[in-house]
């Protein structure tokens, strides 16, 4: 089991609020069109938020220049178990969930994109006004 460092838990808390609310306000978005496409934009959204968060968790386990070697090994398979687990997420969502409305699928995981961008600016300069501040 992965062991969540100081240094990890802020910003994980805010990027998995942050992705949580994006993924909500997306589906009651999509809701106007009906129930079917608010489904099927609700799953392309946790197709991105989960491995996101996974990524998020296993990427920021180490800090400090002494483990540098650590940190890039856990960055560069992190990236790769993220990639794996969104096309994981695809295949078994084309597989069980029935109906699906595939636009409105890939709609919801290209939205969650910019709102990812979003929820990142704000957790790095929330982390630098409580660094900034810790030097005081």
């Amino acid at each position: 089991m992965l062991k969540i460092g100081e240094q990890v838990q802020r910003p994980l808390l805010v990027v998995f609020a942050g992705l949580s609310v994006s993924c909500l306000v997306l589906t009651a978005v999509a809701g106007y069109w009906g129930a079917q496409v608010a489904k099927s934009a609700f799953w392309g959204c946790l197709i991105f938020a989960l491995p996101t968060l996974y990524f998020t968790l296993y990427a920021f386990r180490y800090k400090g220049s002494q483990q540098v070697a650590l940190m890039a090994r856990s960055f560069y398979w992190g990236q790769a178990s993220k990639l794996s687990l969104m096309a994981m997420g695809f295949a078994l969502v084309f597989v069980f969930v029935k109906p699906l409305i595939v636009s409105a699928l890939f709609a919801g995981f290209c939205l969650m994109i910019p709102a990812h961008l979003v929820v990142a600016m704000f957790v790095s300069k929330g982390c630098a006004a409580v660094s900034g501040s810790a030097g005081r």
